[in-house]
């Protein structure tokens, strides 16, 4: 049986986003949501890293805006269709900076989800924010 090679996210660029992020908001936290690193508010994804690139939920008008000007891709991990609420982003590690407007955004969407999910705390243990760090 032949099996798929494994992708290899980039924990480095994961890395710098998330100390971008975090700076600004510290009750952002790490976990892995299929395999990929993470950035969690409660129990809300905002934004992981596939491979080379950032995948961040969003507004899905928002969402169609940045893929339409040009500024982001349809996120489609593992092949899938893409998803209405989320977009690619790939930048280099030393230029994530100039999204972060958009990470904030994605950080509020989440926070927005977490207050309409009555604040369910994160299913992400502690075990898993450490995976998904190396």
């Amino acid at each position: 049986m032949k099996t798929e090679p494994r992708l290899l996210h980039d924990v480095g660029l994961f890395d710098a986003v998330f100390s971008c992020i975090q700076d600004k908001d510290p009750s952002v936290h790490a976990g892995a949501m299929f395999g990929c690193p993470a950035a969690f508010v409660g129990s809300q994804l905002a934004f992981c890293v596939y491979g080379s690139g950032i995948g961040i939920k969003l507004p899905a008008e928002r969402a169609a805006m940045l893929v339409d000007a040009g500024r982001a891709f349809a996120f489609q991990p593992y092949g899938r269709s893409a998803m209405r609420e989320w977009v690619e982003i790939r930048i280099p590690r030393e230029r994530v900076g100039e999204i972060t407007s958009i990470l904030i955004e994605a950080v509020e969407y989440a926070r927005h989800h977490v207050s309409h999910a009555g604040g369910k705390a994160s299913s992400v243990s502690a075990t898993s924010a450490s995976h998904a760090r190396r």
